[in-house]
């Protein structure tokens, strides 16, 4: 059953083709669920300005006996899809609904002029507010496996996340990790009773447990599990706690921890830690090992340009009375960002400095090297990763002893750094400039060269994202690779293979390039990203399953979101991204397979430059 979705409008360029979704409504951040639907789709969640939809993308279709349009009368009990008992003199309990969507056994073949997946189904759960931020479990512990992960059966079988909304409320929602089925959707008690829309009755089979505490709206959300074993059953998990992190502006900054369950018998929640900040949060995440030690680490990145963790487990008392339960954690350590000029920092500063002075500004900062290091995103491009425990290249320990772990302190120093475009290292070099021209350039390609990231106005916060991805390794006895994805601006990058990247360019200094060297270890550069003026709100990163194989790249706008293919056959050539174009040997002017789609790629920018001069 094809969803409500348009077909997405296709554009290719020698780098990347591009399939762009518009959308009827403004919506505000997307994520990428870790693991598939049990039919192989993927499934993409985005927050608009109504709720949450699901999109369950390519994998098995429905049988043919599902996807008719005209519901087959059927009395109740008979059939294995759908039983919906819907008498008018009965209540709510009365309204009993199974689903059980069949699926092909096999995948349907690419239409060769649509080579992508389409959309399988969609689903809206209507919250009647924004939903501004969501968050999803860490992908290692969805993706664990082993005798001490063996009660986690049945959280791999829902979709769980947490929606951050613009009415001050979080919701911690679960929703079958299958598509509905067709017949699902033309039950008659939808037609009849739009309020069944409302997410939380159930209608999807889905649980909505409201999280209250906030003031404000929340400014990011993180989840990560607390697995309780009891004694007597040695390593086998007695209870799986969710822990959800919320941060917010209040007052100076407010720190807010929710603990919950699949099953909570409770429809609202309220904190059981409250923790103000020394300034407000840019971004909060979970570290995603699998370290029952260190699943309680919180990274917290703040707008004066440090990154603390914090542990809510190595809890202490917040006063002296002896009856109240009012516990906070441990911050365990600091990372601390270099310090600005006005010249490497032309962004408005943050509260309480001055242009030219104090630390750079953090956009946004996130675990690698499952969870034993910390990536951090500046607001003049500058990326660089803080080795706290001594993974990386060559590092006979991290910025803590490796044997000591995360006990206390703080650091500044950098085991890597560069910058997500090559233009900007030119532009930072030199001393700093504490003038600033009042005068904007009026000519849109002058304004770009003085505002590399394509900054609409010094007055306005520059906005980013980093996407970490785990994906597979290239051998089973590997480790985990991750590729990471960089946001600011309009400017986007990526890190295909973080290690490999990290082996090539250890103790390399930032001037060499982080565009340069051999294919596979080296930054790209996004070119030519169509978002039809509109802004970029949020990136994501799509896993695929073969190894070798570049992951889809989600980027939202305001009212459509791209998903963006990278070819096997693109690689990189001076800083851009170009087609290889080879001979046949012993011929002249022949060409091959990816020759001749070389050429026709041309040809097709060749006709939308015409049509735009005419």
């Amino acid at each position: 059953m094809a969803g409500s979705l348009p077909q997405p409008r296709v554009s290719k360029n020698t780098q990347n083709t591009q399939l762009s979704y518009e959308l009827p409504h403004r919506i505000h951040t997307a994520k990428v669920y870790p693991i598939l639907s049990s039919n192989g789709s993927t499934i993409i969640l985005y927050g608009h300005e109504n709720g949450v939809k699901l999109v369950w993308r390519g994998g098995r279709s429905f049988k043919s006996s599902q996807d008719s349009s005209a519901p087959t009368q059927k009395a109740n009990g008979t059939g294995n899809a759908v039983i919906s008992l819907d008498s008018d003199d009965e209540g709510d309990s009365g309204k009993a609904f199974e689903d059980k969507p069949e699926f092909e056994d096999e995948e349907e073949e690419l239409d060769p002029s649509r080579p992508y997946p389409g959309v399988l189904q969609e689903l809206d759960l209507h919250f009647g507010t924004d939903v501004l931020h969501l968050t999803v479990l860490p992908d290692p512990v969805l993706k664990a496996d082993g005798p001490s992960w063996r009660g986690l059966e049945s959280l791999k079988q829902k979709i769980v996340f947490t929606a951050a909304c613009a009415d001050n409320s979080l919701r911690f929602v679960t929703v079958p990790l299958a598509p509905p089925s067709p017949k699902s959707k033309e039950r008659p008690e939808l037609r009849s009773d739009f309020t069944l829309a409302t997410a939380g009755k159930g209608t999807w089979g889905e649980t909505v447990v409201l999280l209250n505490g906030h003031q404000k709206p929340s400014g990011g959300v993180s989840m990560t599990l607390e697995v309780v074993t009891e004694k007597s059953q040695g390593s086998t998990p007695a209870e799986t706690q969710i822990i959800i992190a919320s941060h917010s502006r209040e007052v100076t900054g407010r720190l807010l921890l929710f603990r919950t369950t699949l099953k909570s018998p409770r429809p609202a929640l309220e904190p059981f830690q409250s923790v103000f900040l020394a300034s407000p949060a840019k971004s909060i995440s979970f570290n995603p090992s699998l370290s029952r030690q260190n699943t309680s680490h919180l990274l917290v990145a703040d707008t004066i340009g440090v990154c603390r963790i914090y542990d809510y487990k190595a809890s202490i008392k917040v006063t002296e009375d002896p009856d109240s339960p009012a516990t906070e954690g441990t911050w365990l350590l600091s990372l601390y960002t270099g310090f600005q000029s006005t010249k490497t920092d032309s962004q408005a500063p943050p509260l309480g400095t001055h242009a030219g002075f104090g630390r750079k500004t953090i956009i946004d900062a996130q675990w690698v090297s499952a969870g034993r290091a910390v990536i951090v995103l500046l607001s003049d491009g500058q990326w660089a990763i803080w080795d706290i425990e001594g993974v990386g290249p060559g590092a006979s320990q991290g910025l803590l002893s490796r044997h000591q772990g995360v006990k206390g302190g703080s650091r500044s120093e950098y085991s890597l750094t560069g910058y997500i475009d090559a233009a900007t290292k030119s532009r930072t070099s030199g001393p700093p400039q504490i003038t600033i021209s009042k005068f904007a350039p009026m000519t849109p390609g002058t304004r770009k060269s003085t505002e590399p990231f394509g900054s609409r106005g010094s007055n306005v916060a520059m906005r980013g994202q980093i996407s970490v991805l785990e994906v597979p390794a290239s051998s089973p006895t590997s480790p985990s690779e991750e590729s990471v994805l960089f946001w600011l601006g309009e400017t986007f990058t990526i890190i295909p293979n973080l290690s490999k990247y990290w082996a090539a360019n250890a103790g390399k200094k930032s001037g060499s390039g982080p565009f340069a060297g051999a294919a596979g270890v080296r930054a790209i550069k996004l070119d030519s990203v169509e978002l039809q003026g509109e802004r970029c709100s949020a990136v994501a990163q799509i896993p695929k399953s073969s190894t070798g194989t570049q992951s889809d790249i989600v980027i939202v706008a305001e009212h459509r979101f791209v998903i963006l293919s990278m070819g096997k056959q693109a690689r990189q050539r001076e800083g851009r991204m170009v087609l290889v174009e080879k001979s046949t040997k012993g011929g002249v002017g022949e060409l091959d397979v990816v020759g001749i789609e070389q050429a026709l790629a041309r040809m097709e920018n060749g006709m939308d430059v015409r049509r735009k001069i005419f």
